[in-house]
C-alpha cells in the first residue's frame, strides 16, 4: 500500500520527539564522567581516575559535599568550632597508618587550632614537637594547594610520605594526586608560603 505525503509526515513528526529524548539521554550519560571525573588506563595497566576540574565540595572534586563548618582562612584546616583536621587524631597517622577519631578530652593548641587526640600519649607526642606531627599545608587538600588554592580534607584520603602527612579532598582525588605525587608536593611546597594564611575555598570563606 503506498504511503501519502500527510502519513509520512506524520510518521516524521512522531520520530522527532524519540530523536530528541536519544539526544538527551547521550548528553546525560556523557556529563557524569565530566562532573565526577574520568578513568584512563595508562600504559602499565594502572587506572588514573581524573578529578573534576572545579576545586571545592558539591560541584567540585569527585562531587564532594561541602562542609559548612569549614574554615580555611588560617594557616590550619579547621572547623568554624576551631576544632583541627575535623577532630582526627594526627600522630595516630604516623603510628598506626590509619584514620583514628580524637577526643576533646585529649586536646594540645597549635597555630590557633585544638587538635583532638585519642589518648594521653598522643597528645604528649604532638605537644613535645608539634611541626613533626603537625600535617603539610595545614590539613588543606594536597592537590588544591599544588593547583593554587585551600579546599577541605576527609580523614581517610591521607598518605605519609618521607615523615610528612598529607590529605586530599576524598579518596578518589587522594588517589589521582598519588599518581603524580612528586610534582603535586613540589607544586604544593612552592605555593604553600603564598597561601598559608590566604582565604580558603569553603562556604565560611565565601564559596
Amino acid at each position: 500500500m503506498a504511503t501519502t505525503h500527510n502519513e509520512a509526515s506524520r510518521g516524521a513528526r512522531g520520530e522527532r520527539p524519540l530523536v530528541r529524548w536519544r539526544a538527551v539521554l547521550i548528553a546525560i550519560a556523557l556529563a557524569f564522567p565530566l562532573a565526577y571525573g574520568l578513568s584512563v588506563i595508562i600504559p602499565d595497566g594502572r587506572t588514573y581516575t581524573v578529578p573534576a576540574l572545579m576545586p571545592g565540595g558539591g560541584a567540585g572534586f569527585a562531587g564532594a559535599p561541602a562542609d559548612p563548618s569549614f574554615d580555611g582562612d588560617g594557616p590550619i584546616n579547621m572547623t568554624g568550632e576551631g576544632v583541627a583536621i575535623k577532630g582526627y587524631d594526627t600522630v595516630a597517622y604516623f603510628t598506626e597508618n590509619r584514620a583514628v577519631e580524637g577526643s576533646p578530652e585529649h586536646t594540645a593548641e597549635y597555630k590557633g587550632a585544638t587538635f583532638w587526640f585519642a589518648s594521653e600519649e598522643n597528645r604528649d607526642r604532638f605537644a613535645e614537637s608539634p611541626e613533626n606531627y603537625a600535617p603539610a599545608y595545614g590539613g588543606f587538600c594536597a592537590l588544591g594547594v599544588a593547583n593554587g588554592y585551600k579546599d577541605d580534607m576527609h580523614p581517610e584520603a591521607f598518605d605519609v610520605i618521607e615523615g610528612r602527612l598529607y590529605f586530599n579532598l576524598t579518596p578518589g582525588i587522594h588517589q589521582s594526586w598519588l599518581w603524580n605525587k612528586e610534582q603535586h608536593i613540589a607544586r604544593g611546597d612552592e605555593n604553600w608560603p603564598d597561601l598559608r594564611h590566604a582565604p580558603g575555598y569553603g562556604p565560611r570563606d565565601g564559596r
